[in-house]
């Protein structure tokens, strides 16, 4: 089965999954990391924890670690060590030259030393150089900085906290799927921003993590696989040519990693590649025309669900090209968060930092392009609404805080006391009101399935012949399998028969007594076929027991998608087996009492006749002998 052979694939067992489970730790661990850096660049809880070195430069190119002064805050380390726009500096650690971002050195932790070597102009066109120490203080306060500064670092912080948790989630609960590896590394990759964490202060450890984070940016072309890996998942293999395609990519990528990680380590532009960051862009393009390929491959020659889900992969592939886009937009301009409008920024950075991982939760939520089983549970989802939630009312207080006049906060406790008393009477209502959105959303076709065959088996018991409610029992779990093949046997003379069902390839009879079956009879529940020694057709058997015998069972497939049964629907489908097997057994005592009744009616009948018929012999008897 497909299924089967997705979580067998050699690639995710021995040695070689060793190898992608150490690769998806140390991506987890990296993007750990950055989720950390994103709490620091906000100052969620350490007010004091970024840092300023007060001043802004730029790149020379062709000069290795050299750079240009463009801006130097008044009052900042840089303006108290003398420092003026136009000067060239060099950096004793490159990599200190630029934060990820335009906004204004907003990863820098406070108390940072930076060295530097500053060039200065002398009498008679001479130079001389000295050597400059800051020291890091801390950064302006969120609310100080410019509108897009903040959307920009806000919107960044979710996407890395989206990625992180989706990206992990994929890869643990689909180990052994493709498709799920694609999406939870590429996820991983996709949340890492920051080159070097503010925690690495030794030069050889800042080194190491620029290039374990070139090396986490590779898995970027993950993105450009994952229509490719759900098309052999769920359709057909891709031919050779194709994974030769894939491999170059793959490679392509690494090497344009590890030049913009190069370019990092040393801080230098080249005329020719700047400092990688436009041939990453270039290489993440290209990717996008083999994903295209199979996202068009995959809508063509699927069917209903598999359909939706490629619809998904391709909303998905757009908001990746808007964001590409967006790269391109800002290489090219030059222009920075801190210089662009509030409306620009959205347009730029809505696509790619939350519209991605967002679609991509959607499509793995609701269209399920990963079969992740049973990992979207009620208590997931609710709780994670329930987070939403609650940090979204506790933005509103940080708005409150912050937005109002400074003195009206304090001249009154009444604001304070209003706030947290609408805050509370409002909680309540909004989360019930969004459960009940969830519910619909996410839910609400599981809810309307396990209802209709409640309904079916509540009817089982009026049932009137033996044979029609196993054939309806039948047809109604094929149903709520959305077509999965399904066989009912009962026990007849000593042997299970094939009573309903259209699973034409299923045996017709079991004779002989299978390990499945006294299983069945010891833990008194379903039986997952996949993890059980045994000869027995399908993924799922349902026993129904009568006083301890196994008077029936079910056996059913994969649903219709090829999909496994989460484990509430294993345990509703177990109870329906039973109810039905017991309506079944009240059919069939039913049946035997009724027969048992027509045979004394009839034995009765017998003896009437019998005793009709010994009064005439002895009638015949007497008149013989007078």
């Amino acid at each position: 089965m497909v299924q089967r052979q997705r979580q067998n694939h050699t690639l995710f067992t021995g040695w070689r999954g060793v190898v992608v489970g150490l690769i998806a730790f140390l991506a987890f661990a990296l993007c750990a990391s950055e989720a950390r850096e994103s709490v620091n660049r906000l100052a969620i809880f350490d007010p004091n924890a970024r840092g300023d070195r007060g001043f802004t430069s730029e790149r020379i190119v062709g000069r290795p670690g050299w750079e240009r002064i463009t801006a130097v805050t008044a009052r900042g380390p840089a303006a108290n060590a003398g420092l003026v726009p136009g000067q060239l500096v060099h950096f004793d650690r490159p990599y200190q030259a630029h934060s990820p971002f335009s906004l204004a050195n907003a990863s820098m932790a406070a108390g940072r030393t930076i060295g530097l070597v500053v060039v200065i102009p002398g009498a008679n066109s001479t130079t001389g150089l000295k050597h400059v120490t800051l020291v890091t203080i801390p950064a302006k306060k969120l609310s100080s900085l410019a509108s897009a500064v903040q959307f920009t670092m806000i919107t960044y912080m979710l996407a890395n906290f989206i990625g992180l948790a989706l990206g992990a989630f994929a890869i643990v609960r689909g180990w052994g799927s493709i498709t799920a590896l694609a999406l939870g590394l590429g996820m991983l990759s996709f949340s890492s921003s920051v080159p070097v964490p503010s925690w690495a202060i030794d030069p050889a450890v800042a080194q190491g993590m620029l290039i374990a984070q070139g090396l986490l940016r590779t898995f970027v072309a993950a993105f450009g696989c994952i229509p490719a890996a759900l098309y052999a998942e769920r359709i057909g293999p891709i031919s050779k040519r194709w994974t030769v395609i894939f491999i170059l990519y793959g490679a392509a990528s690494l090497a344009t990693a590890m030049f913009g990680a190069w370019c990092a380590i040393i801080d230098v532009r080249y005329p020719l590649f700047g400092d990688g960051t436009a041939e990453v862009l270039l290489v993440a393009l290209v990717g996008y025309i083999p994903a295209i390929v199979w996202t068009r491959r995959g809508l063509r020659d699927s069917t209903g669900a598999d359909r939706s889900r490629f619809a998904a992969i391709g909303a998905v592939l757009t908001f990746l090209i808007l964001s590409s886009v967006r790269f391109a937009i800002t290489l090219t301009t030059g222009q920075g968060v801190s210089q662009m409008s509030l409306a620009m920024a959205v347009a730029l950075y809505l696509p790619g930092n939350v519209l991605v991982p967002l679609s991509l939760a959607y499509a793995v939520l609701w269209h399920r392009v990963v079969d992740l089983g049973f990992a979207i549970n009620r208590t997931v989802v609710y709780g994670t609404f329930s987070v939403i939630l609650l940090g979204s009312f506790g933005l509103i207080e940080w708005s409150v805080e912050h937005l109002l006049p400074e003195e009206w906060v304090k001249a009154s406790a009444w604001i304070d006391a209003g706030a947290a008393v609408l805050v509370y009477l409002a909680f309540h209502r909004v989360h019930d009101a969004v459960e009940h959105r969830v519910e619909q959303l996410f839910f609400g076709h599981w809810q309307a399935n396990e209802d209709a065959l409640r309904r079916f088996v509540a009817s089982a018991a009026h049932f009137e012949d033996e044979r029609a409610l196993a054939r309806g029992f039948a047809d109604e779990l094929a149903r709520f399998g959305g077509g999965a093949r399904v066989a009912v046997y009962r026990r007849e003379a000593g042997a299970l028969n094939r009573v309903g069902g259209s699973w034409d390839t299923a045996p017709a009879q079991f004779r002989d007594d299978d390990p499945a079956f006294a299983l069945m009879r010891a833990e008194r529940r379903p039986l997952d076929l996949a993890e059980t020694p045994t000869d027995l057709h399908g993924v799922l058997a349902l026993p129904m027991l009568d006083h301890g015998a196994l008077a029936g069972l079910v056996l059913m497939d994969l649903k219709n998608n090829e999909a496994l049964y989460r484990p509430d629907e294993v345990t509703l489908l177990g109870w329906a087996a039973h109810e039905v097997g017991l309506a079944l057994a009240a059919l069939k005592a039913r049946a035997t009492d009724a027969e048992v009744d027509r045979m004394r009616i009839q034995n009765a009948e017998l003896r009437g006749a019998n005793a009709e018929l010994r009064a005439v012999i002895a009638g015949w008897q007497e008149r013989a002998s007078a």
